[in-house]
């Protein structure tokens, strides 16, 4: 469930370190969903996790207001 909540999050944009931000946990943590993300998926890139988690409809939460 934290894999798809990041894709959904890679899905709106963010970079690794603005998901760690958000989601409290280590930039090295994200890193490592990223990667196993792209392995599950066979994919090489972030925009493919992105266009996977917009199929699924995971990117339904809007960003956090940085403010």
């Amino acid at each position: 469930s934290r894999e798809r909540e990041i894709a959904g999050l890679v899905a709106l944009g963010l970079t690794n370190r603005q998901i760690a931000g958000e989601l409290v946990i280590s930039a090295a943590t994200v890193d490592r969903h990223v990667a196993n993300i792209l392995v599950k998926l066979g994919a090489h890139g972030r925009a493919q996790i992105a266009a996977w988690a917009v199929a699924e409809g995971l990117p339904a939460r809007e960003r956090a207001d940085p403010s």
